[in-house]
């Protein structure tokens, strides 16, 4: 019994483990295409997820909710902070929060953050 208790706990790290792999490296593309077309410059060693958890989305299923941060620049010496939210396989919100306002693409309230 030990054992398989054992087994089953290394194949959820495992998985949880190569599906947070596989959800960076969507994010880090999404960011990149986001931060390109708002001409700012996508720092992608910077991205980080900050915070993971169950969540419900849009169509009622359950799954993890991962928050990510990034930083970006604009002219190469400066850097500016930057939110993306990914659920599945979908990218629930983007925030460059650039110093001349921020730029949003996606819903606050289905990405769980709170109204401003």
């Amino acid at each position: 019994m030990d054992v398989l208790l054992t087994l089953a706990i290394v194949v959820v790290l495992v998985w949880l483990w190569l599906d947070g792999t596989r959800s960076r490296e969507f994010a880090i593309r999404h960011c990149r295409e986001f931060s390109e077309g708002n001409r700012v410059q996508f720092l992608d060693q910077s991205i980080h997820q900050s915070k993971m958890r169950f969540a419900r989305g849009r169509s009622g299923r359950i799954g993890l909710r991962r928050f990510y941060v990034f930083e970006f620049s604009i002219n190469g010496a400066d850097r500016y902070i930057g939110v993306a939210v990914e659920f599945g396989n979908r990218i629930e919100y983007l925030s460059l929060l650039h110093p001349q306002g921020e730029i949003i693409q996606g819903d606050r309230r289905l990405a769980g953050l709170p109204r401003d």
